[in-house]
């Protein structure tokens, strides 16, 4: 299928809104997955003024029959992305709301989450439906990105235990 096909304007409210295709989608979350990583375009966990028009031409790069623009396009589903990202994060949070990470959805009563969407209005749509850009989007816009820098396995973290211990009993004496 020719990426002109299936990504279309459709009318809605007096302007052109864009239907973005699966295949999109995934070139859009790897590129910002790979721009949150760029120092250059990152810092203090947020993105630089700029960041939406490198996305931009990553997606020209690899889709470039699509005719993305930055602004709206990426900008809208950007915003989209990071609202549903939320709305997960926030049900999370709560106790009877788990994730499945081999179907990547939402897990919970159908009751508890209809209650959750009267006074949660961004979560409506996710019950039941597949999300399959949580992972990707928590490396991006969780609050705490681990790097994986300065952690320690369990062996480090038991030898690194013991030696804190010799060196407290050691001041003890």
């Amino acid at each position: 299928m020719d990426i002109s096909e299936g990504s279309i304007a459709v009318r809605g409210r007096g302007e052109n809104k864009r239907k973005w295709i699966p295949v999109e989608d995934d070139e859009l979350i790897k590129a910002l997955v790979d721009v949150s990583l760029d120092p250059r375009w990152r810092s203090d966990g947020s993105f630089k003024n700029g960041y939406t028009s490198v996305l931009e031409a990553r997606l020209a790069e690899k889709l470039p029959d699509s005719r993305i623009s930055a602004t709206p396009h990426i900008d809208s589903r950007l915003r989209y992305f990071k609202t549903k990202y939320s709305a997960l994060e926030q049900m999370l949070n709560k106790s009877g709301f788990t994730w499945d990470p081999t179907k990547k959805m939402i897990q919970c009563e159908k009751q508890q989450y209809e209650t959750h969407c009267k006074n949660n209005p961004d979560a409506k749509g996710l019950y039941g439906v597949s999300f399959p850009y949580y992972d990707e989007l928590s490396m991006v816009y969780s609050k705490d990105m681990a790097t994986g820098e300065g952690a320690e396995d369990m062996t480090d973290a038991v030898q690194n235990l013991e030696e804190e211990l010799v060196r407290v009993n050691a001041n003890d004496e």
